[in-house]
């Protein structure tokens, strides 16, 4: 029991100090309820003395200052904060649009993805488990992917138990992919989180599926890592080797810390290697894979693909004989389905494009070739207008709105096309170059 108040140490000061005094000193004795001035001056100090910018003032926020960004997520920023990422984005741009027309770019890729099924999958330091958000994220860059890269197939794979598995076979079908990466973490399929990884296993499974890809095709190899460890029957050195042998690019995608075997696998094999900190910088890294890379003309040298445009047939308005019951894909299965008829062989596929289980030849339609033109023509560049060109439109009664949206650019960032001298705003620039690939005004001026 406290006797007599005693001189206390302030971290902040003398106030600190006297409120501690105040304490002790009600320690010894009952004190009296104190009056109105004093319990003010109390609450005063305490927030004179409370730290500023804590979590206290973050909590404060308006709701107001909540929006729904272009993805569904809530963010906390207002339109401070949606400027601040789409310049992010712009300067992402910026870096692919300088480059593009300068470098060749491998347009049919053969990808397959390993993801990590191991037990450390099931930690929930990303709600509600790394595996959740792996899955969920994977599901979003299989279709930016085919949105990407239409003449490319995808194969997933996994790894658990110290063994590698196929889930789906290289195709050009964002949904089959889609449903199956929904069924990660569980029961159905044996793909429920178990044992270690292994990474030698996950490269000869990859190394078997890609070396029947044409001389043409782009072999590339993607790991998302959840574990630190791996658990190879032999030396995963090796398998390094033979995938670099074999022109295979493995990049990876960690969620944990970097591993050693995996940076060596990703410089030997000229790929890439990043550790997410978080769900956004996971989206964000997988995004920037989506794009078609850099390839080298020793690996992909250019020949004449000879493709094939095949007929629909069998549908529901099918009234030409065409639709009886027939065996479709390379399973041979028994259906009256949509299908597609190769002009070569006439055998049935289910989906485009992918390459005939018959004859070989590689499958595409007019559409998924119109799809890829923008990246061996990309929109230009839009440059920013400076103060004094904007001076300069207004003395000439140039427009003072986007020539896309139509919102008044008043004391906003305006970015003009250098071939029909449209301007645009910020949210417009991404929009064109990421999405549309088509400036509007030049095509209207065509």
């Amino acid at each position: 029991m406290l006797s007599r108040p005693t001189k206390a140490r302030s971290v902040g000061g003398g106030r600190a100090g006297s409120r501690v005094q105040t304490m002790a000193s009600s320690s010894t004795a009952p004190a009296a309820p104190a009056a109105p001035e004093e319990t003010q001056e109390l609450v005063t100090r305490a927030t004179d003395d409370a730290p500023q910018g804590g979590f206290i003032n973050d909590l404060t926020q308006a709701w107001k200052d909540i929006e729904e960004d272009e993805d569904g997520n809530l963010v906390v920023g207002g339109a401070l904060g949606r400027e601040k990422r789409l310049r992010e984005k712009r300067e992402r741009l910026l870096t692919h649009a300088s480059t593009a027309k300068r470098i060749r770019r491998g347009m049919i890729r053969f990808v397959q993805v390993v993801v990590d099924l191991s037990r450390a999958s099931l930690v929930a330091d990303m709600r509600p488990s790394r595996l959740k958000v792996v899955s969920g994220e994977l599901q979003i860059f299989v279709r930016k992917f085919f949105d990407s890269n239409p003449l490319s197939q995808l194969s997933i794979c996994c790894t658990r138990n110290g063994v590698a598995k196929v889930i789906t076979e290289l195709s050009g079908s964002p949904h089959r992919h889609v449903e199956h990466l929904k069924l990660l973490g569980t029961q159905k399929l044996g793909l429920d989180c178990a044992g270690d990884a292994s990474v030698q296993n996950c490269l000869e499974l990859a190394t078997r599926q890609l070396r029947d890809v044409p001389p043409y095709g782009h072999r590339e190899v993607l790991f998302v890592m959840t574990s630190l460890t791996t658990c190879d029957p032999g030396d995963v050195f090796e398998a390094i080797e033979g995938a670099r042998k074999n022109r295979m690019h493995c990049s990876v995608v960690g969620l944990g810390a970097e591993v050693h075997v995996m940076r060596s696998l990703a410089v030997e094999t000229k790929g890439k290697y990043s550790v997410v900190t978080g769900e956004p910088h996971l989206r964000q890294v997988l995004a920037d894979y989506a794009p078609p890379p850099p390839s080298l003309e020793k690996e992909t040298p250019s020949s004449l693909v000879q493709m094939g445009f095949p007929n629909f047939v069998g549908g529901a308005g099918d009234v030409s004989g065409q639709g009886e019951l027939c065996f479709v894909g390379a399973e041979s299965e028994l259906g009256k389905g949509r299908s597609f008829a190769c002009p070569r062989c006439k055998s049935r596929v289910q989906d485009l494009p992918q390459a005939c289980h018959v004859c070989g030849l590689s499958l595409v339609s007019s559409a998924h070739l119109a799809r890829s033109y923008h990246h061996l023509f990309p929109v230009s560049l839009f440059a920013e207008v400076t103060e004094s060109d904007l001076e300069m439109d207004l003395d000439d009664g140039a427009a003072e709105n986007c020539s896309g949206c139509g919102r008044n650019l008043s004391g906003q960032l305006r970015l003009r096309c250098p071939n029909c001298h449209q301007t645009y705003c910020i949210t417009c620039d991404v929009f064109i170059h990421e999405e549309l690939h088509n400036c509007p005004g030049c095509e209207e001026a065509q």
